[in-house]
């Protein structure tokens, strides 16, 4: 039985992501027992944990191996208790990780600001500017940050844009790297499963299309759209549906709505 933490929402869609301690010394991350206890529904970032990423899982290796490596050595100490120390006491190859999720953070914070017409950090105005009035063009009246609750999951949008002939679900991503061969795989599911749920509350007059947004971290100013295949209800059936299924078996939780 997993017990790992995620985020989750009510079925209403309020964020429940953070739950009191028993002894009342502040909250903890929700785990999959909460969303038991309580009816909640796991996001779509949690239904896709369960998927492997490769990339990701050579960026941890090689960012683990680097930390061993250069780290000072200690007089007397064995390889495996410097391993020990490194990896698991002081925690070395976390740094990198902490540095790319804050930057992460501030350059999807730059871009929300934008769209819901507040200041933008001056020091972030010149990574966000020309991929954010790209994405302006691409529609009207831009919903920002909305909790979309599909069947037994739910999720939060970073954008949501009305176009001449379809409506937009845009997803931020940042990244040292802008992908050349469109949007990871992983990202066009979570896309679809916006939409799905998008199209269950809302039952637009227009078409639905998905697209990523990939902001560089390290080239000021560079990104790239990625815009996905016109049929996502294909996409949600065939990818994320099933992944969401898997969840519910492997978790023995399906809630119920």
């Amino acid at each position: 039985m997993s017990i790992e933490a995620g985020h989750y929402y009510t079925p209403d869609g309020k964020p429940a992501h953070f739950v009191e301690k028993k002894d009342g010394s502040g909250k903890r991350p929700t785990n999959i027992s909460d969303c038991r206890k309580n009816g909640w529904l796991p996001s779509c970032t949690t239904i896709l944990k369960i998927l492997d990423k490769p990339a990701l899982r050579e960026w941890i290796i090689r960012q683990a191996v680097h930390a061993v490596t250069t780290a000072p050595d200690v007089a007397g100490e064995s390889l495996d208790a410097k391993i020990e120390r490194i990896l698991s006491v002081e925690k070395q190859q976390d740094e990198e990780s902490q540095i790319a999720r804050d930057r992460g953070t501030d350059l999807h914070a730059a871009m929300e600001a934008y769209f819901t017409g507040q200041e933008v950090r001056e020091d972030l105005r010149p990574w966000i500017a020309p991929a954010a009035l790209s994405v302006a063009a691409m529609g009207v009246n831009p919903i920002c940050e909305s909790i979309l609750v599909g069947d037994g999951y739910a999720g939060m949008c970073d954008l949501i844009l009305e176009g001449p002939a379809n409506h937009w679900i845009l997803d931020f991503k940042s990244t040292k790297k802008l992908p050349t061969k469109g949007a990871y795989p992983e990202a066009v599911l979570q896309c679809s499963a916006y939409a799905a749920a998008y199209h269950r509350m809302k039952l637009p007059s227009k078409p639905i299309r998905t697209a990523n947004v990939y902001i560089s971290t390290v080239d000021q100013g560079k990104f790239v759209i990625c815009e996905h295949d016109s049929d996502w209800q294909k996409c949600y059936n065939s990818g994320f549906h099933p992944l969401l299924q898997h969840w519910q078996w492997s978790n023995s939780y399906t809630p119920a709505q």
